[in-house]
């Protein structure tokens, strides 16, 4: 090769090895969002809850508060259904629904199922409250503010909770099911300092040595009742995407 090809291919060399080198923006994944959200204190549980569509037609979410001396409040969202039967419209809109083939599950006749339930966690908007978001598929958010309490025996004014979620489990017609565990750090003296130390995961099992059972000074625990028939909705059907002509 003689010098006058050497000097071309060099110069073709370097311009590639520059391109390589390159910062180029691309489109932020959805897995981008989600880290960035979860910096700044967005978090968000979600439980498959497709069995129940033979089981229960609804569920009610039940949020209970705890101190020391036991549970000192409970509070009840109902409403939420897990699923709208097509044989629920009138003659005209089923006969519609079957031929646009518009329902979730034909083959058991539900026109609109919820497949997933999440409790999502939104940044503390004030030292004393928290924002919770309560959602299924299929229907629209409730949201409900959580009242805080500062850390009992810390020198200043401090409010610190942390999430804890349950693991899944089996499920009981009529029985309080927990979801997470949403509880207030405490003061450790002999370290001088807040604590909120246990597992990752919570069972019904593992509360009973739980050091968050024995030790929050103040606790939530979020969960649902799920229901065999539900006979109150705190909207209407059209949630569903479609107002139903009977109703």
């Amino acid at each position: 090769m003689n010098k006058q090809s050497i000097i071309p291919t060099l110069l073709a060399l370097v311009s590639m090895a520059g391109q390589g080198q390159e910062i180029k923006r691309v489109t932020a994944m959805p897995e981008d969002f989600m880290e960035h959200m979860a910096m700044y204190g967005y978090e968000v549980f979600t439980y498959d809850i497709s069995s129940l569509r033979d089981s229960a037609s609804g569920f009610t979410i039940v949020i209970r508060e705890y101190d020391h001396q036991g549970m000192i409040d409970e509070k009840k969202l109902y409403g939420f259904r897990t699923k709208t039967m097509i044989s629920e419209f009138n003659e005209q809109d089923q006969k519609s629904i079957y031929e646009e083939k518009d329902g979730d599950d034909m083959e058991r006749g539900i026109y609109r199922l919820s497949k997933t339930l999440s409790v999502g966690f939104s940044p503390i908007q004030s030292d004393s409250i928290e924002t919770i978001t309560l959602r299924s598929s299929r229907t629209d958010a409730s949201p409900w503010k959580l009242t805080l309490k500062p850390i009992a025996g810390a020198q200043q004014t401090v409010y610190r909770y942390q999430k804890v979620p349950y693991q899944p489990m089996a499920y009981a017609i009529d029985t309080f099911i927990p979801l997470v565990f949403y509880g207030s750090f405490w003061w450790d003296e002999d370290a001088k300092g807040w604590r909120f130390c246990g597992d990752a995961e919570l069972t019904e099992e593992k509360e009973k040595d739980s050091a968050f059972f024995k030790h929050c000074p103040h606790y939530y625990l979020i969960g649902a009742i799920i229901l065999r028939k539900i006979t109150y909705f705190s909207t209407q059907l059209q949630i569903f995407g479609k107002k139903l002509s009977t109703v």
